[in-house]
């Protein structure tokens, strides 16, 4: 399992990555405490190839005696500056794609500032950066769920309100499956009023009358 995942030392591959996969295999077995320190040490280097195997091997090895010592020593040297760089740039540029919802923007912001250890921004900042890196569909459904204009809360309470949206929208499928189904079955019901219901739906899937997603209509609708 270790040698199908091995980190080759390639300038933009993160190895924050390379470290979480390790450690998720070597958690899938159970060791004294003493034994899986040890066991990490020695299986550690046979996770590595090509030039990072090459440049690892340079390391003083008498200097490395625990296992924080071996991560610390291998992020020093494969995260480098350019790469903290380009994933801070990509952060303080970040933008929402195309039919991503709020949700899936947020959470995808979130992986972006977990990669990049040490980033320093402020969780005021981080609101800033996301909030304008929105469309102004989404911006719009942000600040009607926030009852208020978002950027008015502050960094602790927006944090918390979007952290609680995500928990939300990952809980509101299995708690409303059935229901949603139902409702769904109800737009194709001939009635005039579930009719008007089915064309709104296809012009905002569509984009003729409103420019918004589906997901980001879920996610307004959730609330």
């Amino acid at each position: 399992m270790i040698s199908e995942n091995k980190f080759d030392g390639i300038q933009w591959v993160d190895p924050h990555d390379h470290i979480r996969e390790f450690l998720a295999i070597c958690d899938m077995f159970k060791y004294g405490e003493t034994q899986s320190e040890a066991v990490k040490l020695l299986i550690f280097p046979f996770s590595l190839c090509d030039e990072a195997k090459t440049r690892f091997n340079k390391l003083n090895e008498e200097s490395i005696t625990s296992w924080e010592q071996m991560r610390r020593a291998f992020i020093n040297k494969f995260f480098s500056p350019s790469l903290f760089n380009r994933i801070l740039l990509e952060i303080k540029n970040f933008s929402q794609n195309i039919c991503e919802s709020l949700t899936e923007a947020w959470l995808r912001l979130k992986n972006m500032l977990q990669k990049c250890h040490g980033h320093g921004l402020t969780k005021g900042a981080i609101i800033q950066i996301f909030y304008h890196g929105l469309d102004e569909s989404t911006q719009a459904i942000l600040d009607i769920t926030a009852e208020g204009i978002f950027l008015y809360k502050s960094p602790n309470q927006a944090f918390q309100f979007l952290e609680d949206k995500v928990l939300f929208n990952h809980d509101w499928p299995i708690k409303s499956k059935n229901d949603h189904h139902r409702k769904s079955v109800s737009f194709a019901d001939g009635s005039n009023s579930n009719t008007d219901n089915s064309r709104f739906m296809e012009k905002l899937k569509c984009g003729i009358s409103y420019v918004i997603t589906w997901g980001q209509f879920l996610d307004l609708a959730s609330f």
